[in-house]
């Protein structure tokens, strides 16, 4: 037989009673079963920790070497219990989403600050990975949800997708450049300029929604946006970024120009995995996700209007 709850809290609330007649009334059980958990841990820790009298009952010095040990083990259990109460229960627990960096700095951070006011105790952890990769993090268990405009795959039946938002592209050039005081470029005029994306994929992509061959005049490849925002500032070209990296904009005083000919936007979208039972604070987290963005309607997230995208 090994010690068991039933061993230790008989063993602790008797010492702390000091009386066997008290610790039966705390625990609800009779004196002859509380006796019984007493000798069984006794007889398996091979130990007297109970000094017994006809008035009173003490600890033993093997029992007050132990007690300390055996009250940790019983805290644990009790915080343990109160952690999947609290989980059952939707109070607490840590929720992982995947994001570009882009649309986490841009857009989510004051999303997430808000829930956070309504939901302290759930945190929310975000997960950070490449942009083709996001959604491939909820299909390997490696986030609870993911927040991307990739819908190649969602004919997979585990996959689910949840529409969020909208947001149309945009080139982003320094404040002295001659397209600067314009309100729109056409991609024909885009396709003169040299122009900066996160990676290969990014110009792929947009081949693929133009429909049309699209051969700029010279492409420049960066880790990240932060990075390609930073050479734009720098004069070296014009970056291709969705609307909601306005607010990204605004430490260089950058320039965004809507596309035309044609107008791209893109959807995205909240991917959760039917087949992995998450949390139940990811439920939450995902019915205010998209209460939170059901206002956008058929606008697009960086609308002024909106007062999402500063």
């Amino acid at each position: 037989m090994q010690v068991n709850f039933r061993h230790l809290r008989a063993f602790v609330t008797i010492a702390r009673l000091g009386s066997f007649v008290e610790a039966s009334k705390v625990l609800h059980v009779t004196q002859a079963a509380l006796s019984n958990s007493m000798r069984e841990l006794e007889a398996i820790v091979d130990l007297r920790l109970l000094d017994r009298t006809t008035r009173k009952v003490s600890l033993s010095a093997a029992g007050a070497q132990y007690i300390p040990y055996a009250e940790k083990v019983l805290l644990a259990l009790q915080d343990a219990e109160r952690c999947t109460n609290d989980l059952r229960n939707h109070r607490a627990g840590v929720v992982s989403i995947a994001t570009s960096r882009l649309v986490g700095w841009s857009l989510m951070a004051p999303v997430f600050a808000q829930f956070h006011r309504l939901h302290p105790d759930i945190r929310v952890m975000p997960v950070d990975t490449l942009i083709q990769n996001i959604r491939s993090t909820v299909e390997k268990g490696e986030a609870d949800m993911a927040i991307s405009t990739f819908t190649d795959t969602i004919d997979q039946g585990h996959i689910e997708a949840t529409p969020l938002f909208r947001s149309r592209v945009h080139a982003v050039c320094h404040p002295d450049h001659p397209l600067a005081t314009r309100r729109s470029v056409t991609w024909a005029e885009l396709e003169q300029q040299p122009l900066i994306f996160v990676g290969s994929y990014p110009l792929l992509r947009l081949r693929l929604e133009l429909g049309t061959p699209f051969e700029p005049a010279n492409v420049y490849e960066v880790g990240d946006m932060t990075a390609a925002l930073g050479m734009v500032a720098a004069g070296i070209g014009l970056s291709i970024c969705p609307g909601l990296v306005r607010s990204a904009t605004g430490v260089h005083q950058l320039r965004m120009l809507e596309c035309e000919a044609p107008r791209i936007v893109r959807q995205y979208n909240l991917f959760t995995n039917r087949s992995r039972t998450a949390l139940p604070v990811a439920d939450v987290l995902k019915d205010f996700l998209i209460d939170y963005f059901a206002r956008t309607g058929d606008l697009c997230v960086e609308d002024p209007s909106l007062g999402m995208v500063a």
